[in-house]
């Protein structure tokens, strides 16, 4: 589900989310404007580990998603960023602040380390992946250093087609039109 702090992001479409960002020296940098758009997001059902579920004598969980009331780790949502200045750690930090609340997955620096793990260990995604995937870049006609314009696009890594792919058929049906035309195939 797209929601975070009662505003649903999946029906703003295309918004300017321009919000103040920390340099990589923690100086805050006021010029910071990231375009974003939520294409599809959803709630996964819980891992079966195949095992009961068990606590600790605190009360900690230890298989950490397995409670139908406990959505960490399974809130995902494919966002779409257009960053507008190049600031360190920007998208990232855009995605993971109070306001927007949807942390990258993988993310180290700016993510949610406990949802991390719960991917790592039941999601089976690598270690060192950071779900966060340049797929196109787009230069202008007519500057100095790109006369004739550029546009350039990647694919997906495997791993994270494959991990796409593992995802609800409906997640996937909602989020291909809308990638399509951002020329991103899954």
């Amino acid at each position: 589900d797209g929601s975070w702090n009662g505003v649903n992001h999946l029906e703003k479409g295309w918004f300017a989310f321009d919000n103040p960002v920390k340099d990589e020296h923690g100086k805050l940098v006021e010029d910071a404007r990231t375009d974003l758009r939520f294409v599809a997001s959803t709630v996964l059902p819980p891992m079966d580990d195949g095992s009961a579920a068990s606590t600790t004598a605190t009360g900690d969980d230890k298989n950490d998603n397995n409670d139908d009331d406990n959505t960490e780790g399974r809130k995902v949502s494919i966002v779409l960023a257009r960053p507008h200045t190049g600031r360190w750690h920007q998208i990232r930090q855009h995605l993971a602040s109070g306001a927007i609340g949807h942390a990258i997955l993988g993310d180290s620096s700016h993510g949610r380390s406990r949802t991390n793990r719960i991917w790592k260990k039941k999601r089976r995604m690598r270690k060192e992946r950071t779900c966060l995937h340049l797929c196109r870049v787009r230069l202008p006609e007519g500057t100095e250093y790109s006369p004739g314009g550029i546009d350039v696009t990647c694919p997906l890594a495997p791993d994270m087609v494959k991990m796409l792919k593992a995802m609800p058929v409906e997640f996937l049906e909602e989020a291909r039109p809308i990638l399509a035309e951002e020329g991103i195939e899954i």
